[in-house]
């Protein structure tokens, strides 16, 4: 009666925190779980998370089935552990369906807050409901969402001094120096042919339709401009026509489509345009981003593969634009086949080229140009300059709680990549194609799950990774995971769990436990050692290290949580010093400290406050500090229109290597992990505004405040003085 009493308290709670939902959205929750996936992402700040936003939304509006779901829908929420998942599966299996959402509590592995987690994103249904609907039904229940968005920094950066500021704001150099007559239209021809101005304007703009019916269809088209880049041709009309420079005629620069289909017959999905393709571990094949790495969640280093999905986000290159199917041919066979056509930026050296250096005189690429950003004639000159071409497949075979998998998928590029080799990078993709095969395998008893996955590169690179997850008792769970990725293995879209940056190069053990003693305490600690056999970036000479983490968390009710953290890295890196020959290694410590508060004053207004201190230290050198206070505060009314959020930090750090990273709420949809470092303070705050019924409107303002700067970064994207300020709007429409 305790335990029933307790989930329908959980129940009651779900749908008062629904009331104050953005229109049928659990920003709090999505928000909550994107952070942490965001905490895992360190040093790529820009990454766009927008698909696991769209996969919570859409498992909001069209609930999980946990009567005939499976574990890989479940893991799809990113909520809860492998263990959690196969506690549920295992439950139906064992003792038959759910009858009704209460028989959550009976599960060992799932505690209230976990209950309380993917309660808005499932629901139990007495009678399973079909997957086939006519065109007509989808039509008439589908929704459609149109989102369109533009941002701007307010201080003009000096790659705009041919006056495309609208707020008049004109280029003053700290220095003094002379700046160009741009006046002149052929010294303004002249800067623009040289990249010494932008093309475009300041303006970043962001258009996006969607249609969604449940999970079986979505359609959807996005296009984004950066911030200068182009838009429907140039930006400052050239009177002289001294130069014959680049337009963009399409209006924006980045376009996106796609059609997605579900449970079609025997066909499981169809992707036609751009999509994302997943398997296995991400060792084999992985397009886009994974989420499972070394975090505060130390059960979730398992990676859960989606198989196939539609790309909604604006990253340029980590996707695949073409044609994909899935289908079940047999019972218990899975095939997925995929095809990938498209332009990648890049570093072309071509052979009349006086710095290109080729034997044979023949074109061939340097680099690929992965920023996505066409805002000069040299950048513009990048744009798709080689094309791509993949194609693969996926075959699994799955049968009751254990599946295998194997995966082939080959890369071909118009042209060579030629490297500038070093001895770090020697072992590293060089030439126009690379083959990949795996097999991948995950498989679940009672409360222990097994997983790995095997990969092999064409040129006989070897890596492998296999974990096991184990639910000790309800009250303790463990994780372990053990990699071996041999130096010459090359996985041109390989994102399996990794210390550095590419599954290369790295042998290393991982170890993960969960204690939760009672309700109101959890008790959550990693250790990982690794060790690198070959050179590295900065690292001449094989070396090794660890990074653990260990955090409590207190939770004593529904309105206030607290926890605290430490984390240590060591590694090593060349030394810092000037020396003769080859640099030696030195250690390289980093330890953060942390402490969270996040406390509901009213069921309208949350607030959160955190304390963050960073100690870095790279051989004999110095000792630099780190430190970020900040407040941020959240109202969201229960039967208000408007909704306020915003954030004030003060922060000050001895270098960019002292920096800390922040998760700050933004626009639905986007995301930001910006680094505070140097000295200074930090605030924003965004309005929304609902108008119309199914009309939302974004303001948000923010402001970087920098003490004794007289210009902050540099080059193009100079600004002058020490203030930058940024304004975002946005408006979406549902219907």
């Amino acid at each position: 009666m305790v335990r029933r009493a307790l989930l329908g308290a959980l129940l009651l709670q779900g749908l008062a925190v629904q009331a104050q939902q953005d229109l049928g959205v659990p920003r709090d929750l999505i928000e909550q779980r994107i952070e942490i996936a965001a905490e895992r992402l360190g040093d790529d700040s820009d990454v766009d998370l927008t698909n696991l936003f769209e996969v919570l939304i859409d498992r909001y509006n069209d609930p999980i089935d946990l009567n005939s779901t499976s574990a890989d829908e479940l893991a799809s929420l990113q909520l809860l552990s492998d263990v959690q998942i196969t506690a549920i599966v295992d439950h139906v299996r064992t003792y038959g369906r759910f009858t009704d959402i209460y028989e959550l509590q009976t599960i060992d592995q799932l505690d209230a807050a976990s209950i309380r987690l993917i309660l808005p994103f499932v629901e139990v249904r007495t009678v399973s409901g079909g997957t086939r609907a006519s065109l007509k039904e989808m039509l008439r229940n589908g929704s459609h969402e149109l989102v369109v968005r533009s941002q701007i920094t307010i201080e003009q950066r000096k790659g705009f001094i041919g006056g495309g500021d609208p707020f008049n704001k004109p280029y003053t150099d700290p220095d003094g120096d002379a700046l160009p007559n741009v006046d002149d239209p052929v010294v303004y021809d002249s800067l623009r042919a040289n990249s010494k101005v932008y093309l475009g304007s300041p303006w970043k703009l962001y258009s996006r339709y969607r249609f969604r019916y449940r999970q079986n269809v979505s359609f959807g088209i996005t296009a984004e401009k950066d911030e200068g880049e182009e838009f429907l041709g140039r930006s400052q009309p050239l009177d002289t026509g001294f130069l014959d420079l680049g337009q963009q005629p399409k209006g924006f620069d980045f376009y996106s489509a796609h059609l997605f289909v579900r449970n079609v017959g025997p066909v499981k999905a169809v992707a036609v345009g751009d999509y994302l393709a997943q398997f296995g571990q991400g060792l084999t094949f992985w397009s886009g981003f994974g989420f499972a790495a070394k975090s505060a969640y130390t059960m979730n280093v398992k990676r859960n593969t989606p198989g196939l999905s539609p790309y909604t986000s604006v990253n340029e290159n980590q996707f695949l634009r073409g044609a994909a199917v899935q289908v079940e041919p047999v019972k218990h066979l899975e095939l997925t086949v995929f095809g990938s056509r498209k332009g990648l930026d890049a570093n072309v050296q071509n052979p009349d080229d006086p710095q290109a250096e080729n034997v044979d005189q023949s074109a061939t690429i340097s680099s690929f140009q992965e920023d996505g950003l066409h805002r000069t004639v040299n950048e513009l000159e990048k744009k798709d300059a080689i094309g791509e071409t993949i194609y693969g497949g996926h075959l699994r075979y799955r049968r009751g709680t254990w599946s295998v998998g194997t995966t082939a998928a080959r890369s071909q590029y118009d042209l060579d990549l030629v490297r500038n080799t070093q001895p770090y990078n020697q072992f590293e993709f060089q030439g126009s194609t690379n083959t990949n095969v795996g097999v991948d395998w995950n498989v679940m008893h009672r409360n222990l799950t097994w997983f790995g996955e095997g990969a092999r590169s064409a040129n006989g690179g070897m890596a492998g990774l296999t974990g096991l997850l184990i639910a000790l008792d309800r009250r303790l769970s463990v994780a372990m995971l053990y990699r071996d990725y041999q130096r010459d293995y090359i996985g041109l879209y390989s994102l399996a769990f990794a210390e550095g940056t590419n599954a290369w190069n790295e042998r290393g053990l991982y170890t993960g436990i969960e204690v939760r003693p009672n309700r109101v305490w959890t008790i959550n600690a990693y250790f990982d050692q690794f060790r690198f056999p070959w050179l590295r970036y900065q690292t001449n000479g094989p070396s090794q290290g660890s990074d653990w983490l260990a955090q409590v968390t207190w939770k004593p009710s529904k309105r206030v949580e607290l926890y605290g953290r430490v984390r240590r890295q060591d590694r090593q890196r060349n030394t810092e010093d000037d020396v003769d020959g080859v640099d030696p290694l030195v250690p390289v410590t980093q330890v953060n400290y942390r402490v969270n508060a996040s406390y509901k004053v009213s069921e309208s207004v949350g607030l959160r406050t955190r304390v963050e201190t960073v100690d870095y230290e790279r051989g004999a050198s110095p000792l630099e500090h780190g430190f970020i206070l900040y407040q941020d505060i959240v109202h969201r009314p229960l039967k208000s229109p408007v909704e306020l959020s915003g954030r004030i930090a003060l922060f000050a750090s001895d270098s960019y290597d002292a920096r800390v990273y922040a998760y700050e709420n933004d626009l639905i949809g986007l995301f930001s992990i910006p680094p505070y470092y140097d000295r200074g303070m930090r605030w924003y705050l965004m309005v929304r505004a609902t108008p119309l019924r199914r009309v939302d409107v974004w303001v948000r303002y923010g402001a970087w405040i920098y003490n004794g700067q007289d210009r902050i970064s540099s080059g193009l994207q100079e600004i002058s003085g020490n203030m930058r300020s940024d304004l975002k709007l946005q408006v979406r429409l549902r219907f």
